[in-house]
């Protein structure tokens, strides 16, 4: 009986801090049980079997969470890549000079001259896929590199996120 008052407060103070954060995710995990109640209600008055019931509200959930973290992490599409390190280096680096638009000039085109290396690779390596597809070649190892280092770049700037704290 204790385990259950515990896992309840616990399962509160979760609630509690997570609404004091962040009020959208819990009004996305309350629309996500009571639609997950209602998809479970309204198949078994169709007489739906319970596999499908269960896809049909896994569905549903992952949408709804989809939705939340589309709305959570949508930036302006300008600079997707680096936004935040670039911000951090320019608000680090002008502090205490007097010159800080030189400073902020720098930071910035040392970032975007990143960004336009990074799309420029990815330019050339789509037409060395594309290229493979073409001549009937194994296009897949082509593309894998590629992949690995969009891949890459991705983690890198969300792991930049989470070293600055911003």
């Amino acid at each position: 009986m204790n385990q259950k008052v515990y896992l309840l407060v616990a399962c509160t103070a979760l609630l509690a801090v997570i609404s004091l954060h962040s009020p959208v995710l819990v009004f996305c995990l309350l629309l996500s049980c009571l639609v997950t109640l209602c998809v479970q209600a309204l198949g078994i008055y169709l007489h739906i079997p319970q596999k499908y019931i269960l896809l049909c509200q896994i569905s549903v959930v992952s949408l709804i969470c989809s939705v939340f973290l589309l709305d959570n992490f949508i930036e302006p599409a300008q600079a997707q890549f680096f936004k935040r390190a670039e911000d951090f280096f320019t608000n680090n680096l002008t502090q205490g000079t007097s010159n800080g638009g030189n400073t902020t000039a720098a930071v910035s085109l040392v970032f975007n001259v990143l960004r336009a290396i990074y799309l420029l690779y990815i330019a050339v390596a789509l037409i060395g896929v594309i290229n493979a597809v073409r001549k009937d070649e194994d296009w897949q190892s082509v593309a894998r590199t590629p992949l690995l280092v969009v891949v890459a770049v991705t983690v890198a700037d969300v792991l930049t996120g989470f070293v600055i704290g911003k």
